[in-house]
């Protein structure tokens, strides 16, 4: 049997009234929207979630992918996603991709672009972090989250209903290369 959700307010902003660590009750935040719990002595904050995005360019066109879920479903990103807990964002990079179309990238190091935008109905902050990459491995196909791949040129990108402005930026900048 399905139950129905509780329709509990939330807010990525609300400071914690809890210890994540031990439970022991909170305290007011301070300015910064962090609080110390009292017992074990850890600060705790409500941080901009990040995520991670790829540009992969091959014979002059950069791979573009059509989300498959909401948010945002039916148009167009980059692949990539949320990086997990402990996850260097360059391996929670391959991972996504792997996930997402089935093959194996090499991650260049150094992010090209960092953005931040909200995501989902209760518009939680991400940070985003763009790399370019190649593929090593594979030929990709959709799977996951992705309903569509596209390989596109610089002359496509202007038609493109990109959920994200920040990935067409990546896209324009990685096919100016």
């Amino acid at each position: 049997m399905i139950q129905a959700r509780k329709d509990v307010p939330f807010s990525n902003t609300t400071p914690y009234r809890f210890c994540p660590a031990d439970g022991t009750p909170l305290g007011d935040p301070r300015p910064s929207g962090g609080v110390t719990c009292p017992e074990c002595g850890r600060s705790w904050y409500r941080n901009s979630a990040p995520a991670v995005g790829v540009a992969i360019v091959r014979s002059g066109k950069a791979l573009v992918t059509v989300r498959a879920r909401e948010p945002e479903k039916g148009r167009v990103d980059v692949p990539g996603g949320f990086v997990e807990v402990g996850e260097h964002p360059a391996r929670g990079l391959e991972r996504e991709v792997r996930e997402e179309l089935g093959i194996e990238v090499e991650v260049e190091e150094t992010p090209v672009l960092l953005a931040t935008h909200t995501y989902g109905p209760d518009g939680n902050w991400v940070l985003a972090i763009s790399f370019l990459a190649r593929i090593v491995e594979g030929e990709p196909s959709p799977a996951d989250d992705v309903a569509g791949i596209r390989w596109v040129s610089a002359e496509d990108i202007d038609d493109l209903d990109f959920a994200w402005e920040h990935d067409r930026r990546l896209i324009m900048a990685a096919l100016e290369d």
